[in-house]
């Protein structure tokens, strides 16, 4: 299965269910509520939308690469951005983790802040070699400790032919969803993460100005795509008219 999704994963130590408020924390005040879904169906929506659920005593946000490219792809080290800035306001003493993959280049990153304090940040993909900032957690070290390394690289054993091996990019599954298993008990992409992909409810948020602008941007297309069959249609006639009458003489 390919996967391209964007998680961040907040200790909620106090019930918080505000979810305007952690909208505003996110600099998307204006969004608003849109419909109910699983998680299986916004992990990744394209769609530009803030998906908000509640699981195993966390708040879980699928923010649709919005908040993370930021946060994890430009990163400066270990500095917070003003979205997670504006999160440890709300939750100054939990754990925030985000996570961030895509099958198409075995990109995977993520972060951990702790008692708002930005604490450790990776990311590599099959184009970029490995940047990291922060000590190693124990969920990455119990990954790292399956390999070996040679030069600067490590690699990892392919237990179903020993004549062969990954790097450290095509685990890309074992690293993102370890790290989210740290605060959600559970991998999301085995069976034991079937309860929260299936069953948990999540709210959509969306901008609506957003929403119009796709819109007018489907109606746009339909006109051009419309306009460029009647051109061809009337093509086709002229085409047919010449044929019986300047052509037949």
């Amino acid at each position: 299965m390919g996967w391209k999704s964007s998680l961040i994963i907040i200790e909620n130590k106090e019930d918080f269910t505000d979810e305007s408020e952690i909208l505003k924390a996110l600099g998307k005040s204006e969004y608003e509520f849109d419909e109910e879904l699983t998680l299986d169906e916004c992990i990744y929506t394209n769609d530009k939308s803030i998906n908000i659920g509640y699981y195993n005593g966390n708040i879980i946000i699928s923010d649709d690469y919005q908040l993370t490219t930021n946060s994890l792809e430009i990163a400066d080290k270990l500095k917070m951005t003003e979205e997670e800035n504006r999160l440890v306001e709300l939750f100054p003493t939990s754990e925030i983790v985000t996570v961030a993959c895509h099958s198409a280049v075995n990109y995977h990153g993520y972060s951990v802040i702790e008692n708002g304090i930005k604490k450790r940040l990776k990311i590599i993909s099959s184009d970029e070699p490995r940047i990291e900032f922060g000590e190693r957690i124990k969920e990455e070290n119990e990954i790292y400790d399956k390999s070996y390394s040679k030069g600067n690289q490590n690699f990892w054993k392919d237990n179903d032919d020993p004549e062969k091996y990954f790097i450290e990019d095509q685990l890309m599954e074992d690293f993102t969803f370890g790290i989210a298993k740290r605060r959600l008990g559970v991998l999301l992409d085995h069976p034991e993460g079937d309860e929260i992909m299936e069953q948990v409810t999540f709210r959509k948020y969306k901008n609506p100005t957003q929403t119009s602008e796709v819109e007018e941007s489907i109606k746009s297309n339909n006109k051009a795509k419309w306009i460029k069959y009647g051109i061809i249609i009337l093509i086709l006639i002229v085409w047919q008219i010449l044929k019986r009458t300047a052509f037949k003489n």
